[in-house]
């Protein structure tokens, strides 16, 4: 129960969320090959239909999200270590 406990807090922290969003920016398109467009000729048939399933938009928009979320992360990232570098010159 306190491995789970400490997970959570892990989670729910900034890099916790950050760390998250990484994964599933892994894991999402490797579901997405495997569930909504197999590599079959079936699957190229069945792939109009199976890409409007719910699963799949799902799938599609954690891919979209979690791109954006990892360029806001290197943004955030580069703007504190301009207001870091900044801070440092100032106090020169």
């Amino acid at each position: 129960m306190n491995a789970i406990k400490s997970g959570l807090n892990y989670i729910s922290s900034p890099t916790g969320i950050i760390v998250l969003w990484i994964f599933l920016h892994f894991v999402t398109p490797h579901l997405y090959v495997y569930f909504c467009t197999p590599a079959t000729f079936m699957g190229f048939v069945a792939s109009p239909f199976i890409a409007t399933a719910p699963h799949c938009i799902a799938l599609r928009w954690c891919i979209y999200n979690s791109g954006n979320i990892i360029t806001s992360m290197w943004m955030l990232i580069g703007a504190w270590l301009v207001r870091k570098l900044l801070d440092h010159q100032k106090n020169d």
